[in-house]
């Protein structure tokens, strides 16, 4: 499954022809967060992929105005095209009152929240989120902070795959690093634009979710379904 990821700034090329090859090439499309929701409506026109986001921490006007046919993965475990996807976007917290933001402890409650939803999709093969993991690749001031209950997340249910946004190429373009590892997992910044391959044997792990698991992650991943 060849995957188109997206995140924080929009590509320009993905407007003009070139880019609709690449679009049309793509079997899902992932949004990290931080992209205009016109921008992401664009995408649904000019591919058949299913496009699948999450919240950056500037995406609370997606509470008046969601991506038009997009799916809304925040907060829960969907499945597109066989695919689980769990979606936890958001940065960590560093003004209040913003719906987008978390603390530690706030974003470590809601991955708790989950374990009765985990438990029936048993895991999920893609990690989705704005933020990234706490001492890959994040900053030392807040904003830019990274969580560490992912790390937990990561290797109790062990995905094919994370994808995050948030931390910029032009924040410290020398030492940007597209692709880390965390306990064997790609962790991967997507901002502007990355490709990926996911490998055909991901469908097939085990244990895989019952048929009732898998119509409720079904009826989670219709477009703008938004959860906040």
């Amino acid at each position: 499954m060849h995957i188109l990821v997206l995140a924080d700034e929009p590509v320009q090329r993905l407007w003009g022809g070139f880019g609709k090859d690449t679009l049309k090439a793509a079997d899902l499309i992932l949004s990290a967060g931080d992209l205009p929701a016109a921008y992401l409506s664009y995408m649904t026109c000019f591919s058949s992929a299913p496009v699948v986001y999450v919240h950056g921490n500037h995406d609370e006007h997606y509470e008046q105005k969601a991506p038009d046919g997009c799916i809304c993965a925040e907060g829960h475990v969907i499945m597109v095209k066989g695919v689980r996807i769990l979606g936890l976007g958001g940065s960590f917290r560093y003004k209040p009152g913003c719906p987008t933001m978390f603390s530690e402890r706030e974003m470590a409650a809601r991955i708790r929240g989950l374990r009765l939803e985990l438990l029936r999709s048993r895991g999920f093969d893609i990690l989705l989120t704005h933020a990234p993991v706490a001492g890959l690749g994040d900053e030392p001031d807040l904003p830019h902070r990274g969580f560490e209950c992912f790390k937990p997340l990561l290797s109790r249910y062990r995905p094919a795959v994370m994808f995050h946004g948030h931390i910029h190429r032009a924040y410290n373009a020398m030492k940007f690093q597209r692709v880390r590892e965390w306990d064997g997992i790609p962790v991967i910044n997507a901002c502007d634009s990355y490709e990926f391959d996911l490998p055909d044997d991901v469908l097939s792990r085990e244990p895989r979710p019952s048929f009732l698991a898998r119509r409720a992650m079904e009826k989670r991943a219709e477009p703008s379904n938004e959860h906040f």
